[in-house]
């Protein structure tokens, strides 16, 4: 991993102008302070140089992953519940005979327990570790996921291989977008100079295809990139191939950068009525999930491309209860294991 290059700013202040040194001085060193605990535009003077992401156990690389949500059917974020250890632990066996990078959204006590039980047991497992930031949440509550974040970073280096800071907050359609951007910024530079692992963001191909991202790609080490076929109104003989465009046209956009997978698949349901989901031309169902994730795979693995398929189990707890058919929703049907952790037919 590279280093950190320090920022020099330069502070001009009245009193200096007019000579008088002493009052200068104790101005900048206050300012200093003050910047410290800055949270909002800061300069980016200077080189940055990026950290490589490019994980690996033993030699060996581990790049394609994929995200673990450990809710069991009746608990969630929504419940303030948490997954006992044993149920991680479970998972976590079961996972690891497959993968050995897992992602993990927030930051809170949840993340630490599987964290620990990784640690605990020595599983042979490394962490894409996230601050789930939300326009909903008190900036109180931001600070405390970063900060949170920072410490699983620190605490289990050699756990924790990545940290992303912020999950699809700056694409237009986000429900919890966050647009004070300086504030991101400041998150993102607190992170890389409390920690030595890679910092990203992680956001939909929407956001990286415009302009104005390349004010956060400045910031980043490698661009954590989400794109669904299946919600950009694919079929799945369309999918791959589609996949693929995008990630090779955000590859354009951003040519100095990795490029990672952070999300995308295949869901095994969906709903059919007036919503957008509804109106979607994509059919759902486990063949086409068992087609969708061979066909990536193969693609992940013959290219080395770093990835974090979305994801290990369907999670209940998402997508709402609203409509006819509340537990058909796609958001809750793209795991490759069912919420009971039998596997779906891709891994049968």
């Amino acid at each position: 991993m590279g280093k950190l290059i320090k920022k020099s700013i330069a502070y001009v202040s009245f009193f200096a102008l007019l000579g008088m040194a002493s009052c200068y001085a104790d101005e900048t060193q206050n300012k200093q302070s003050s910047d410290q605990n800055k949270t909002h535009s800061i300069s980016n003077e200077g080189q940055f140089e990026k950290r490589e992401f490019n994980p690996k156990i033993a030699g060996k690389w581990i790049g394609n992953g994929i995200s673990y949500g450990a809710y069991r059917d009746g608990e969630g974020p929504d419940k303030n519940s948490l997954t006992s250890k044993q149920h991680i632990l479970e998972d976590l066996k079961m996972l690891a005979t497959r993968w050995q990078l897992i992602r993990m959204y927030g930051s809170g006590q949840q993340s630490r327990n599987i964290i620990e039980v990784i640690k605990e047991h020595d599983l042979p497992i490394r962490v894409m570790q996230g601050a789930w930031l939300s326009s909903h949440k008190s900036k109180e509550e931001n600070d405390k996921q970063v900060a949170m974040a920072i410490t699983l970073a620190n605490e289990f280096p050699e756990i924790v291989v990545t940290v992303n800071i912020g999950n699809e907050i700056f694409v237009d359609w986000s429900y919890h977008k966050v647009k004070d951007v300086d504030q991101v910024i400041a998150y993102i530079r607190k992170a890389r100079a409390e920690i030595k692992q890679p910092v990203t963001v992680n956001d939909d191909y929407n956001f990286w295809n415009k302009p104005h991202s390349k004010k956060i790609a400045d910031e980043v080490d490698f661009i954590g990139l989400h794109a669904y076929a299946f919600w950009n109104n694919k079929t799945i003989d369309q999918a791959m191939e589609w996949t693929k465009n995008i990630y090779k046209s955000i590859k354009t956009i951003h040519p100095d950068y990795t490029i990672a997978y952070t999300e995308t698949g295949w869901p095994t349901s969906r709903i059919y009525d007036d919503s957008y989901e509804g109106g979607l031309i994509g059919k759902a169902n486990e063949e086409n999930q068992k087609r969708f994730f061979a066909e990536y795979n193969e693609w992940v693995e013959k290219n080395k491309i770093n990835s974090l398929y979305f994801e290990a189990f369907d999670e209940q707890w998402k997508g709402g209860f609203d409509g006819e058919n509340p537990m058909k929703k796609a958001e809750k049907h793209w795991g490759l294991y069912y919420s009971n952790r039998k596997p779906k037919l891709l891994l049968q």
